[in-house]
């Protein structure tokens, strides 16, 4: 259960995680876990009681969080876009956390830069500014300037960052195994999974090469739209731990004084904000995760320039679709669309739809009745269905909870700057033109096409899964699992089978005995009231025992 903890390099990290823990007042979640005995920690030190302090809960666990580094403020920030884990005042706490840490060395900086490109910054750059321009959890920007003229910014991983995120992610997977093992909250969610789901994200947000990638295909996608801008990438100056880009300049979206100063036009600025993200999500499928207004500059003309795309998350066709459908049944306040919606989703089966979950569906989507569209937040609609899925434990899958963060982070980008933003007026084109596209002759023709393949591919793996079937069932590898309520019904069917096999047993051996007196009488010629009285007996046991077994059947129908 512990591998990890056993090894001498690990275990001084399992030890600052304990204690920082308790020294925010978790000790009785140290304990719960096991950690006192496993890393034999004085139980003095967690049964202490905290300083008293003016903090909650949730305070406090942001504050732990900050104080445990880099990979826990991230696994603090995804939490936060969470509501169907967490309650409302743990989501808003740590949605206080911020990405920004104290800059590095700049002469380690340029150790990285010389030892990943292999030249030194004197040959790489006509200039480098040694003052970062922006600090964060996992590296920093520094300005610079090539000799061909171009102004860009080199973003540098932190030194040893990697193996130090490594190290914590390996620790949170051994302790959401024990969390799933001994906890309620673990039981309730699948803990390993969201780990892994956190892992894979940050993970990749350490590989600059891959932030590259994204940045070319967000480059790429809105190459034709004025309104955007992405900034070029020089593969020349970079590298897995440095990514150089084109530098842009203007305010960020949300210095409001600033915008007024070059003269930026703040509604027509948030309406492009809002235009990009529908664009990502109904026009491209492929989405920029991490929103938040520092990502975004105005630049002239009331361009939207976006940077940062270490953070990204893709929709596939299906899961477009039924985004559009549950959208439009709330709008027309379809509670059955709604649930079918869901479903698409695979947020829920049909099995999950209790009459409960029923009830407050039916409640949400009549929130919406007679209500102008433009008086709907999605933030509000958001929050209200995340609330609705947590009360009934049914989780969203991490690329969803990723969007509905992007859509409400832009959303409040774009309220920023003009409060009076429409958000689902702004929406409608890009759906009706999704739900006409999905319409068309070739999708519709396509989708029949991917459904007879699917139909083939179940047909001829239908005669081998059901072989498979039989010799599990043989060999007595199948295991069925029933509800209590099915195995009431099932044994009263049984039962019910068994006594009208026997009341049929005993009616056949009654007609058997019947047959032989008769033959017997008829072979051996016996005469006299007796083989009368014994065929006329059996007749009557016959038809009596008739009658009980048509009762039996008659109740068996019940």
């Amino acid at each position: 259960m512990w591998p990890l903890v056993r090894q001498a390099r690990y275990l001084g990290r399992y030890r600052e995680i304990a204690q920082v823990l308790v020294g925010h007042g978790f000790g009785a979640l140290v304990n719960q876990l096991g950690l006192v005995s496993l890393l034999s920690l004085p139980r003095r030190m967690v049964m202490r009681v905290p300083p008293p302090e003016p903090l909650g809960t949730a305070a406090r666990l942001r504050e732990a969080l900050v104080a445990l580094g880099p990979t826990f403020v991230k696994l603090g920030q995804a939490l936060s876009t969470r509501p169907d884990l967490l309650p409302a005042d743990f989501v808003h706490e740590l949605g206080k956390l911020q990405d920004t840490v104290p800059p590095f060395a700049a002469e380690l900086a340029v150790a990285t830069i010389e030892e990943a490109l292999g030249r030194s910054v004197g040959e790489l750059f006509a200039e480098f500014s040694c003052e970062p321009l922006a600090a964060a959890s996992l590296g920093q920007v520094h300005a610079a300037k090539l000799y061909s003229g171009e102004q860009v910014v080199v973003k540098v991983q932190r030194p040893d960052i990697a193996g130090r995120i490594n190290t914590d992610l390996a620790i949170l997977a051994d302790l959401a195994a024990l969390a799933q093992e001994r906890l309620p909250f673990g039981r309730q969610y699948n803990l390993v999974e969201l780990v892994w789901e956190f892992a894979a994200t940050l993970r990749a947000e350490l590989d600059y090469h891959r932030e590259g990638r994204n940045a070319d295909r967000f480059r790429h996608l809105f190459a034709d739209n004025p309104t955007v801008h992405i900034p070029q990438i020089y593969w020349e100056y970079s590298d897995a731990r440095v990514l150089t880009s084109e530098r842009l300049y203007g305010p960020k979206v949300n210095d409001l004084a600033a915008l007024a100063s070059v003269g930026i036009d703040a509604p027509t600025l948030a309406r492009n904000c809002l235009q990009l993200i529908l664009s990502e999500i109904f026009s491209y499928g492929f989405f920029h995760s991490d929103p938040h207004p520092g990502n975004f500059f105005a630049m002239s003309g009331n361009v939207l320039g976006v940077v940062d795309f270490g953070q990204v998350g893709s929709l596939d066709r299906e899961t477009t679709r039924a985004l559009l459908l549950l959208l439009a049944a709330v709008v027309d306040h379809d509670t059955p669309a709604a649930l079918r919606a869901l479903e698409h989703l695979g947020l829920i089966s049909r099995r999950d739809v209790s009459p409960q979950l029923r009830r407050d569906l039916e409640r949400f989507t009549d929130g919406f009745v007679d209500r102008p569209l433009r008086d709907i937040s999605a933030r509000e609609t958001v929050n209200d269905l995340l609330t609705l899925l947590s009360r009934h434990q049914i989780r969203i899958p991490g690329p969803l909870a990723m969007l509905l963060k992007a859509l409400v982070m832009m959303e409040g980008v774009g309220q920023q700057l003009d409060p009076q933003l429409d958000v689902f007026g702004i929406a409608r084109p890009y759906v009706q033109r999704a739900i006409a596209e999905g319409l068309a002759p070739a999708e519709l023709g396509g989708q029949a096409l991917r459904g007879a393949r699917a139909l083939g591919e179940v047909a001829v793996e239908l005669p081998h899964q059901a072989s498979d079937l039989l010799q599990r069932l043989n060999d007595g590898e199948l295991r069925i699992q029933t509800e209590e309520r099915e195995l009431r019904r099932l044994t009263g069917a049984v039962i019910s089978a068994a006594n009208r096999m026997a009341v049929a047993l005993v009616l056949g051996a009654l007609i058997l005995a019947i047959g032989m007196v008769a033959i017997a009488v008829g072979v051996g010629g016996w005469t006299g009231p007796l083989p009368a009285l014994l065929l006329s007996l059996g007749v009557i046991a016959v038809l009596l025992t008739s009658l009980v077994l048509l009762v039996a059947l008659l109740r068996g129908r019940e």
